[in-house]
Parts: structure tokens; sequence; C-alpha cells
């Protein structure tokens, strides 16, 4: 069966923050000091069957979309494109002409991901990880590929 791809309704929220605390520790994402809950936000989810296997939450703005989370649990499988591709489509339904999404220095999974659909790196904020970590202890200080966490990227990409 292909993986649907829907946005995502009322009654997905439970499954939305189950998601978001499997995958972030919490729903509650901390963007330049202040907490986000990203289970109350708009986007995209990608279900195989009634399993819940990829997810995208926006911050949606009057110029641009910003991507504050986006997991797929299959990895290399194409639903990270297919959600990505779902968020392209549906601003340029709406006249956005601009998606940002920021990471973490460790992330270089991420990186390679954003930069080959199109976003460029646009600025590094260091320091800022470990100013959020003040706020919310639970982000670790080592991070991907035994990186230490400190500094956030921001990636940013014309549609």
């Amino acid at each position: 069966m292909p993986i649907l791809i829907r946005a995502i309704e009322d009654t997905d929220r439970p499954a939305v923050t189950q998601l978001l605390t499997e995958r972030w520790t919490s729903p509650d994402i901390l963007i330049e000091g202040e907490m986000i809950d990203a289970s109350a936000l708009p986007g995209f989810l990608a279900e195989d069957g009634d399993e819940l296997v990829g997810l995208v939450t926006l911050i949606k703005r009057d110029t641009e979309w910003e991507i504050l989370t986006l997991d797929s649990l299959s990895r290399w499988g194409g639903t990270g494109t297919q959600l990505l591709d779902a968020v392209v489509q549906d601003a340029r339904r709406q006249r956005i002409t601009r998606l940002m999404v920021r990471t973490s220095n460790d992330n270089l999974d991420a990186f390679r991901f954003y930069q080959r659909r199109g976003f460029r790196l646009e600025r590094i904020v260091p320091g800022v990880i470990d100013a959020e970590r003040l706020l919310k202890p639970e982000i670790p200080i080592m991070g991907e590929y035994g990186i230490p966490l400190h500094d956030e990227v921001v990636l940013g990409r014309e549609i």
C-alpha cells in the first residue's frame, strides 16, 4: 500500500503529540527563546495503512513558512521527500514563495536532505542551543555522530 500524505486534522492531535514526544522528547520546541507547541501547528502526516510513519509541522507566516519539525519513521524510503513536497505544493497554492528550516549543528543528515532539495545554508547562530538548554534541560549535550550540540543552522529555499 502506498504512503498517504494528508493535512493534519484535529482528530490526529493525540498521535501527533505522541510522535513528537518520541522523537523530540516533547511537543514543545524552542525557537528564539519562545516555546512552541508543535502538536498544535498545521502540517501534514504520512500514513502507511493505519500507521503514522511521518510528520511535518509548520509555522505559517505571511511571507514565509518555517518547517518546525519533519520526521520520517522509515529513513531513506522517500517519506520525508513526500512530506516536503506536500508543504511546497500547499505553499505555492497559498502564494508563499519561501520556506525556511532550522537545525542543530550536529544534524548532518538534515544538511544533506535539505540541500539536496534546494535549500541553502543561510546563517549560523552560535551558542543558541546552549542557551535553549537552560530553558529546556532535556536538550542533550552530545548530538548525532558524537558532535557536541551548540549552534543552530538556518537553511532557506525560494519556491
